[in-house]
């Protein structure tokens, strides 16, 4: 059995070898492709799932030819030191090859140019070698049973070789010296760095400190404090990264996206206008980078306070009976960071869902009617509100449990208050609730043209309380929705416009048919609007008959807010057309019939034509049409 097994753990390493070469392999292939980031990317985990499984195999078939002997207590130690600090070294640098690539610049995961990706990338290799080979030095004097100040010399050596060796790798690193600010934009410029203290290496010094410190606190055997501060000294800089990391993948996922052709789209359905481009509606990926960015934060924070707690023995603290002030306000913090933590994740994935919805929407363009989709960005914003405000006070209320705070008194007390100021603020509580049914009826949206009494305009905003709305000269009225008795939306489905004209009796009424007519397929030939017309432009004859006149009514269906450019080229267009065809519009006269045999003198003339003005005066002129777009 033992034979055997060996044998198996000698094929496992071949297997490791040839596993190495079919990463090598496959990656290749991946990247001859045609080369976009998603191919890249795609190929960058490929490699990494490869080489992961190449340690597994290494680290199976080692362990498994380690066990398959017998081997001395001294040399047991050893060589299974020596098997841990191998496959440990092999995962980081999996990790470092995974996020720089050192020999494959179309892998990268990071912004850095090749000479600075290789300088990192072989620090990494020293330090990581160092503490490989210190560890294997002390382990082995250990074992020699020294005197213990040998070994507390030989332990302090190693540490402060290890220490000077991470705290050069963070000094003579281009890119750690800039901070990880930016991508480096030429060896020769990272070279003239000066390594000397300034301070804009702040963190550098900052860094190196943190290094010494962890160094003393090992000396003096604070073990606990030491891998605290190791464990924050890693998690911030790894947070810095990890937000680098998904900004130069994101970045380069949007570089790759396609041009939209949503401007077109809406130009060809007459919602846009040449000398008016639309803006472009956000990226897909660009959505998504929020999420990104908090979900790997929040996992590296759990790892880290999963750490921490092994490293102060929580499970052992909690099973106690001594109730320290130490545990209480470490059980506190757990409370409360996971608190936070899972608040901020589920308030970015709620709003960053809600604006990519909102973002999938067409942009309004002013005279234009809104389309189906405007509920929903009516309602979206309100909701998105709504969902922040619950998700502050959950959080909150779990930091006041948390800090040992009865929360019960506090709910029935906001009750209490909250039906006090429901009666002390009738009104408000008035606007709200009228503001809701409003909504839930649909009686408008976001881009339509709605009258309310004497006040009329565009829907530009809504919130919980009122509603926005933009006369089309500019005024911004705000409207509490607790005094909206009626609202009329001329913006929904279709709107018919008539017109009037009003000409004198002997008008040949067959005659201006024929001119609507003609005028109506004119219009619907129109590039801009024709296609906005629903039924096209006809005459509805004599409508009624007036004391100098008679008018002449026509009428059409079109799309809403549409309807104002073709009333002005109905208009236009007709007046021509009558005039060409000797039609004339009435004019308002008066006829004096003065009954007498005798000649009228200049002063009764002048009284009649006095007497005749002044029932025309009184009469007046037709009121102007009302205020529109």
């Amino acid at each position: 059995w033992t034979l055997r097994l060996s044998q198996f753990c000698v094929q496992g390493n071949r297997v490791r070898l040839n596993w190495s070469y079919l990463s090598t392999t496959l990656t290749r292939i991946e990247l001859s492709r045609p080369k976009t980031y998603g191919s890249v990317l795609k190929a960058a985990m490929l490699r990494a799932a490869l080489l992961f499984g190449s340690i597994a195999v290494f680290a199976f078939g080692s362990v498994g030819l380690f066990v398959a002997f017998d081997w001395s207590p001294f040399i047991d130690h050893i060589v299974l030191s020596l098997l841990a600090g191998i496959i440990g070294m092999r995962f980081v640098i999996m990790i470092a090859v995974f996020l720089l690539a050192p020999k494959v610049d179309d892998l990268r995961l990071m912004p850095l140019e090749t000479a600075a990706a290789r300088n990192i990338y072989n620090w990494i290799l020293a330090v990581s070698g160092v503490g490989l080979l210190g560890y294997l030095c002390v382990g082995i004097i250990r074992g020699m049973a020294v005197s213990a100040p040998s070994l507390l010399a030989v332990e302090s050596f190693v540490g402060l070789v290890f220490a000077s060796v991470l705290m050069a790798a963070f000094w003579r690193s281009e890119t750690m010296r800039r901070g990880l600010s930016g991508a480096i934009g030429s060896v020769e410029a990272a070279v003239d760095i000066a390594p000397l203290p300034t301070p804009g290496n702040f963190k550098l010094v900052f860094s190196s400190a943190v290094v010494l410190v962890v160094f003393i606190l090992w000396l003096l055997g604070i073990y606990n404090l030491m891998w605290t501060l190791v464990i924050l000294g890693v998690l911030f800089p790894a947070i810095a990264l990890s937000h680098i990391m998904v900004d130069h993948i994101f970045d380069n996922l949007e570089d790759d996206e396609p041009e939209s052709a949503e401007q077109e789209e809406v130009q060809e359905d007459g919602h846009g206008h040449e000398d008016s481009p639309l803006p472009e509606p956000p990226s897909h990926y660009q959505l998504y980078r929020p999420i990104a960015e908090r979900l790997i934060r929040f996992l590296l924070v759990i790892i880290a306070v999963l750490t921490l707690g092994v490293v102060w023995d929580v499970t052992s603290m909690l099973q106690s009976t001594s109730n320290s002030l130490a545990e209480k306000v470490f059980g506190i913090l757990i409370d409360i960071v996971f608190a936070m933590l899972i608040a901020d994740f589920i308030w970015t994935w709620a709003k960053t869902a809600i604006e990519q919805k909102l973002a999938s929407f067409p942009p309004l363009v002013p005279g234009h009617p809104p389309g189906p989709e405007a509920r929903m960005a009516t309602l979206l914003p309100m909701i998105k509100k709504v969902l922040m405000f619950t998700i502050f006070i959950m959080a909150a209320l779990i930091v006041l449990s948390s800090l040992g705070v009865n929360i019960g008194p506090i709910l029935a007390g906001a009750g209490v208050v909250g039906i006090a100021l429901g009666f002390g603020a009738q009104a408000l509580v008035k606007d709200i609730f009228s503001g809701v049914f409003f909504l839930i009826d649909d009686a408008f949206r976001v881009g339509e043209y709605i009258e309310m009494g004497d006040l009329r305009g565009t829907v530009e905003a809504v919130s919980i309380r009122s509603l926005r709305v933009r006369h089309h000269r500019g005024a911004l009225h705000t409207i509490p929705y607790g005094e909206l008795k009626s609202l009329t939306s001329y913006s929904r489905d279709w709107v018919i416009m008539k017109l009037e004209f009003r000409v004198p009796f002997d008008t040949d009424v067959k005659v201006f048919k024929k001119i609507v007519k003609k005028v109506g397929a004119k219009l619907q030939d129109n590039e801009d609007y024709g296609h906005h017309i629903i039924e096209p432009l006809k005459s509805q004859g004599v409508r009624r008959m007036e004391e100098f006149n008679m008018v002449l009514g026509v009428k059409f269906m079109a799309v809403p807010g549409e309807q104002w450019t073709i009333r002005r080229d109905t208009y236009q267009q007709l007046r021509d057309e009558m005039e060409k065809n000797g039609i004339k519009f009435a004019t308002r006269n008066v006829q004096v019939e003065v009954v007498s045999d005798k000649v009228l003198t200049e002063q009764e003339e002048l009284a009649a034509a006095s007497a005749a003005q002044y029932v025309t005066e009184k009469q007046g002129p037709a009121k102007p049409a009302p205020d529109e777009p």
